[in-house]
């Protein structure tokens, strides 16, 4: 998953470069930022579901 997340942002990251347009260089910019932020709460909410899982106090 997260070599699929690293493609996305490095590609959006290139068009924001290459693109010539403010609104276009803009959207991919935060398309980019978007990516990352749901990655790390994809990262987040997976280590809270296993932190719950081995809670011996819940067995």
């Amino acid at each position: 998953m997260e070599s699929n997340n690293d493609w996305l942002v490095n590609r959006l990251e290139e068009l924001s470069v290459s693109s010539t347009d403010y609104e276009k260089r803009a959207f991919f910019r935060s398309m980019s930022l978007s990516a990352l932020q749901q990655h790390k709460r994809i990262e987040q909410a997976q280590n809270e579901l296993d932190g719950r899982l081995w809670n011996p106090s819940r067995w």
